[in-house]
């Protein structure tokens, strides 16, 4: 009996306790909520929602048709093409990769789909044959190769 008029007294001072060093400690607590929201916030957008920022693309069920297209109007390196090689290829075009540094130390990156600049530039360094004697004509071409159906999007 005795216990139970004790209990309601600790969870007073307890309380108050709390209570206090929430009041004291507030912009502390504020700031660590608020920098484990942004990470929340960067992890669920890479997992769920990664294409929220850049280029909308997403990769169609065959991709067969647009690799024999390469194939026959790009030709090399096209022709030469293991399954990894269109694999990483494809990854290329449609997959999410970190490019910026994050804002605030601590933080992951936010990962996005490459522009077309970004994908030109890659593909120049992978393949400058023959990559780095395309014009601009010759890029609209190509994306227009491998893009074409996201023109409709």
């Amino acid at each position: 009996m005795r216990s139970k008029r004790f209990l309601p007294k600790i969870l007073l001072i307890a309380g108050f306790l709390s209570t206090f060093l929430i009041i004291k400690y507030k912009s502390e607590i504020k700031g660590f909520l608020s920098f484990n929201l942004e990470k929340f916030r960067i992890y669920s957008d890479n997992f769920f929602g990664y294409a929220t920022s850049g280029p909308k693309r997403s990769r169609p069920i065959s991709l067969l048709q647009k690799e024999t297209e390469l194939k026959l109007y790009v030709g090399e390196p096209f022709r030469s093409f293991s399954r990894r090689d269109w694999s990483d290829f494809w990854n290329l075009i449609y997959g999410v990769f970190p490019r910026e540094a994050p804002e605030k130390a601590g933080l992951p990156r936010r990962v996005r789909r490459l522009t077309k600049e970004e994908i030109a530039e890659e593909l120049t360094r992978r393949y400058p044959s023959p990559f780095s004697y395309f014009k601009e004509e010759h890029w609209g071409i190509f994306f227009g190769l491998i893009l074409k159906n996201e023109a409709s999007r």
